[in-house]
């Protein structure tokens, strides 16, 4: 009786079937997870007090408490692994002399969401996005803020505008758009 011998040196069935799962095991590793939201950093609502007194040339004042209590989403958007946030301003608790405080954040039909960037220990407010409602999201290991806004299209219906933002190259890109169809 005679028994047979490999002469293969090399069987790529386990050796493909274990790099697979390596890479996808290096994958799928979740980010750390965001801190507690109860309060934003201290440098956060400076930055944004700060960038709110430059926009409204010292009208418009928000107690710090106010900025911490508006709803607002967190990611980690750039590589320094400290959350960044977007504030939703429409819910802003603001004083104004001239007009009313939502006025500087809002137009008829949509809103501004800065974000507050980390920076080492600082922040600074990026003013690029604007909607009726922000999430965060994660494409594989980028982060992104996801902002929708309602679209009016006449006859045709409404539609709802998808905007993606990424921090690249340090700054607040889009880096996708699409339309969805208007649940009503």
């Amino acid at each position: 009786m005679r028994t047979r011998r490999s002469t293969r040196l090399f069987r790529p069935v386990p050796v493909f079937s274990l790099a697979a799962v390596l890479a996808l095991s290096a994958c799928s590793q979740e980010p750390a997870p965001l801190p507690d939201e109860a309060a934003l950093p201290a440098a956060a609502v400076a930055a944004f007090q700060s960038h709110m007194r430059r926009v409204s040339e010292g009208d418009l004042t928000c107690p710090d408490a106010a900025i911490e209590a508006a709803p607002r989403v967190s990611a980690y958007l750039n590589a320094d692994n400290l959350p960044d946030y977007a504030i939703a301003t429409q819910d802003l608790d603001c004083e104004s002399q001239i007009s009313a405080s939502v006025a500087y954040f809002c137009g008829g039909s949509i809103c501004a969401f800065p974000a507050l960037v980390s920076e080492g220990e600082d922040y600074r407010v990026v003013w690029l996005m604007s909607g009726n409602e922000i999430e965060a999201q994660s494409h594989y290991r980028e982060e992104r803020f996801v902002v929708r806004q309602l679209s009016y299209a006449g006859s045709r219906g409404s539609t709802v505008l998808v905007r993606e933002y990424s921090w690249i190259d340090g700054a607040l890109r889009r880096v996708a758009e699409r339309e969805e169809v208007a649940s009503r």
